[in-house]
């Protein structure tokens, strides 16, 4: 019989779990579980610890022809395993207790316990359907809001059409100028798509609120003489001045409207594709602020 069966055997014998000898001698399970399988010896200080400990001389138990009694060898599997300690794998870098075979959740990048990792987990995943939910809300909220702007729009431009309309029909009718026919479509196409323009962070609306209430200032007048004519003077100057630079301002601000009503034709289906794309997606649109 090996050294190391009878090492089992002596142990079983005495009643102790690998844990409680390797407590007895100071060192770990997985020594004891070394010498019973025959992968390490102990020294000859140990064999004695070991010969007083289990009342059985040294010579008799490294002699192999001697053997430990049948019964007590014989073990089931389940009571073997019971009674091999679990290997240390570490501690856990969450909350410091041992981990080892029996309750490691995870060994790289750090070494976790079960519970420590299921926690993580859970965490991690109450994080993403937070987000999730943040998001959902976020897209919602861009899709109403979105929405609501293209209504207002749409109506307000529409109403803006409907009043260009019938003047321009009467006109036709006044006139009696069928040809003009076309040219009133344009129109109303031309009125709608600028006014709903305006709604909307883009080219058109820029070009009428930037410049609205602008005017242009005219160089700076000097008094000519210290006495009532001249004051006089200096204020008829600076109200013309001033009229003038309003004036100046209101072509500038015709101009820009001019401007926008040609270029709405055709930034209008660019602006609508975008709103659309982000009432469907819930996202932003460039042409939204």
């Amino acid at each position: 019989m090996s050294l190391g069966k009878k090492l089992a055997g002596y142990r079983k014998l005495a009643g102790l779990t690998q844990q409680q000898l390797g407590e007895e001698l100071n060192l770990s399970p997985q020594a004891i579980s070394k010498w019973e399988n025959d992968l390490a010896e102990p020294d000859l200080t140990t064999l004695r610890i070991l010969s007083e400990l289990y009342k059985v001389p040294v010579g008799e138990m490294i002699d192999p022809n001697i053997g430990v009694s049948e019964p007590v060898l014989e073990k089931s599997e389940e009571e073997a395993e019971k009674d091999a300690a679990p290997e240390i794998i570490g501690f856990c870098k969450k909350c410091g207790i041992v981990v080892n075979e029996n309750n490691v959740g995870e060994r790289s990048p750090e070494i976790l316990c079960l519970s420590c990792r299921d926690k993580r987990d859970k965490e991690a995943r109450e994080a993403k359907e937070a987000e999730e939910r943040k998001q959902l809300k976020t897209r919602t909220e861009n899709r109403s809001r979105h929405l609501k702007r293209l209504i207002f729009s749409m109506i307000t431009a529409g109403l803006a059409a409907l009043i260009f309309l019938p003047l321009i029909i009467s006109f036709i009718v006044i006139t009696g100028s069928v040809s003009l026919i076309p040219i009133a479509i344009i129109g109303t196409y031309v009125v709608f798509s600028y006014v709903a323009c305006l709604f909307y962070d883009c080219f058109i609306q820029d070009l009428l609120f930037d410049n609205i209430g602008r005017s242009f200032q005219l160089p700076f007048i000097l008094i000519t003489t210290f006495d009532l004519d001249g004051i006089i003077w200096l204020i008829g100057m600076k109200i013309l001045f001033w009229a003038i630079g309003v004036l100046l301002g209101l072509i500038y601000l015709a101009f820009c409207i001019a401007l926008g009503i040609v270029c709405a034709p055709f930034v209008f289906p660019f602006v609508m594709i975008s709103v659309s794309r982000a009432i469907k997606l819930g996202g932003e649109s460039e042409y939204v602020i």
